[in-house]
């Protein structure tokens, strides 16, 4: 598999699953974004190189967006 592929489509998409599974499993919206920043942190100094630490943020902004939307649906799912 093509490393920009991945990196421009694999990842954010693994990150924004991540980001909806974490909160439901786990309540809460803050937890899966910090794994995905510190999965993504590691393997930027083991797989990648430096230029991939501006990825580790778009990442983990992305779960926590996710997680925030899920959570304003179950929310307004909710109160109806």
């Amino acid at each position: 598999m093509d490393i920009v592929f991945m990196i421009l489509l694999g990842f954010p998409v693994l990150s924004m699953i991540v980001g909806m599974v974490g909160y439901y499993l786990f309540k809460n919206i803050l937890v899966s974004p910090l794994v995905v920043f510190l999965t993504t942190l590691v393997a930027t100094f083991t797989v990648f190189n430096d230029s991939f630490l501006v990825w580790v943020f778009v990442y983990t902004c992305l779960a926590f967006l996710s997680g925030l939307v899920v959570k304003i649906f179950k929310e307004n799912k909710g109160a109806i």
